[in-house]
């Protein structure tokens, strides 16, 4: 008895020693294994879709599960931009663009204390994530790995959907969320915009790119439900990407996978297979008419499209309007954004929400300076991996990340930054900078 209690005692103490040798030891592997690193980030995005990002731990302030996993990433990445020898060439642009978010989120907890932490959470990620994927030489066997993961990703948030259809429909109360919904836009949308984006990234390479990994064989033979899923969600930011990964593999002409006239008529079968059970059975036929008015009112700039485009319009206002220091390098997080915008009986409404659109986001928080500099990286990305894909015989790999950064660039229009999309950016750097390098070096 007397021994429990000292063990009882004695507990926190062991926890914090245990701590005390856990965090040194899974710093030491993000710091020397990328696939310790990739895992970090993959499983963090995964328990990010179970928890609907609500998954967080009292003590005093709310740590969110993303805080204590990326904040590895992060200080491995940092170190490893000081200390590694295998790191390929690092973008200055990206470097000087992180800088930028941690002024910007220094400046802000020094006026607005623990609310511009909590505003500039998800830039935090997005540029740890980025510089950690790109401080990795990129070897064939990596990008390899990168894809299997990608595409096993996108089978489990497939998973995770189809299980909360189940709950929801079914229903069984006892396993619903808190409110008794997965998400307040409707029943069908059960992820978020950035998970369907994963999985329509996967489709767009399954029907174009079967020769870049073994993994995506696979995933054509299960594009209608891939497909889908992307039609199913009704995200339409996730068309928009698609649309244009579609049109940019067309741009690129020829690749190793065949002709692009039997690949478009690959696409267009598998289209066919999935939107004929959807218009035809008469259970699916609402989900249809769902999809045909979520296209409709985006097109006539209705609902949440038109809502967005007037908030860009303020936000760019008041960044402008706050004075040269806002212009230059953009307001600390935390400042108040709140605007104005009419709703679609022309009523004027109060909207404090973000930006949705990275580009308006990042001009308003980082200034003109964070902008230029975050485009200039992406500039670098696209136009090496291009000349990538236009030299020689061409490079697969290249196009399949050619296609995935100008999907994820399109849809960073309607929405904001996401914290897998910028591993897999830094990882393209990486790819474009390793080659440049090679270049470089055999001349």
């Amino acid at each position: 008895m007397i021994a429990l209690q000292y063990l009882f005692y004695a507990a926190p103490i062991l926890v914090a020693l245990l701590m005390g040798l856990l965090v040194p030891l899974l710093l030491v592997l993000a710091y020397n294994q990328f696939n310790f690193g990739l895992a970090l980030v993959f499983v963090t995005f995964l328990i990010d879709t179970l928890t609907m990002g609500n998954g967080s731990i009292g003590i005093g302030i709310n740590l969110y599960y993303p805080d204590i996993s990326l904040g590895l990433v992060a200080a491995a990445a940092g170190l490893r931009l000081v200390l590694a020898k295998d790191i390929p060439k690092v973008n200055a642009a990206w470097v000087f663009f992180t800088a930028l978010v941690f002024v910007s989120l220094l400046t802000g907890l020094i006026s607005f204390g623990t609310s511009a932490g909590v505003q500039a959470r998800s830039y935090f990620y997005f540029v740890a994530t980025g510089l950690y994927g790109m401080s990795f030489a990129m070897t064939p066997q990596r990008i390899q790995t990168v894809l299997n993961a990608v595409t096993l990703m996108a089978f489990a948030l497939i998973g995770v959907a189809f299980y909360r259809w189940v709950v929801y429909f079914t229903p069984i109360t006892s396993l619903l969320p808190p409110g008794g919904s997965y998400n307040t836009d409707g029943p069908i949308r059960v992820i978020f915009s950035n998970h369907a984006l994963v999985i329509a990234q996967v489709l767009v390479a399954a029907f174009f790119y079967v020769a870049a990994a073994r993994v995506f064989s696979v995933a054509r033979l299960f594009s209608p439900l891939l497909l889908g899923m992307v039609l199913v969600m009704q995200h339409r930011s996730v068309w928009l990407a698609a649309i244009v990964g579609v049109l940019s593999r067309f741009l690129l002409g020829k690749s190793k996978n065949g002709s692009a006239a039997r690949q478009l008529l690959l696409a267009v079968c598998i289209v066919g297979l999935t939107v004929t059970p959807l218009v035809f059975n008469e259970k699916l036929s609402g989900i249809t008419q769902q999809i045909e008015s979520g296209a409709s009112s985006a097109l006539a700039g209705e609902g949440t499209t038109g809502e967005r485009i007037q908030s860009w319009g303020e936000i760019v206002k008041n960044w402008y309007g706050a004075g040269a220091r806002s212009i230059v390098i953009g307001q600390s997080f935390g400042t108040d954004n709140s605007r104005f915008v009419k709703d679609n009986r022309g009523e004027e409404k109060r909207i404090s929400y973000i930006a949705h659109n990275l580009y308006v986001q990042t001009l308003f928080n980082t200034g003109i300076l964070g902008l230029v500099a975050y485009l200039a990286a992406s500039w670098y990305v696209v136009s090496g991996l291009y000349r990538m894909c236009r030299n020689g015989e061409g490079d697969t790999t290249a196009e399949v990340l050619l296609v995935f950064m100008v999907m994820q660039l399109a849809y960073y229009v309607p929405y904001g930054v996401d914290f897998l999309q910028s591993f897999l950016f830094g990882i393209a750097l990486a790819y474009v900078a390793g080659a440049h390098f090679a270049g470089k070096s055999h001349a």
